[in-house]
């Protein structure tokens, strides 16, 4: 295993990401500071706004950091979520999505 290897980390995210559940990710996050992350968004249902924030202040604050914080995986619920609500910043969907 390489170093860079080494330092990537699997961000599993929980199927339920509303109100409640987002203090709980932004500690999940802040728990990853410094290091690069996939996150693993295979099993959400259901995505609320205040989560997709905290997503994007991580994307924001790992790319002042020069890591990576890229979306590897995702449910069609989690897709469809962020394009109604017209996101489409290329580190929260996975590649394939991207066209």
């Amino acid at each position: 295993m390489s170093s860079a290897d080494a330092a990537l980390k699997i961000l599993k995210l929980p199927e339920v990401l509303d109100l409640n559940a987002a203090s709980r990710l932004h500690e999940q996050v802040l728990a990853h500071k410094g290091e690069s992350i996939d996150v693993d968004a295979s099993d959400v249902s259901r995505l609320g706004a205040q989560c997709v924030q905290v997503l994007l202040s991580a994307v924001q604050s790992w790319q002042a950091d020069d890591q990576s914080f890229k979306v590897a995986q995702a449910s069609d619920a989690y897709i469809k979520t962020l394009q109604l609500l017209g996101i489409s910043d290329e580190s929260l969907l996975p590649k394939e999505i991207l066209r």
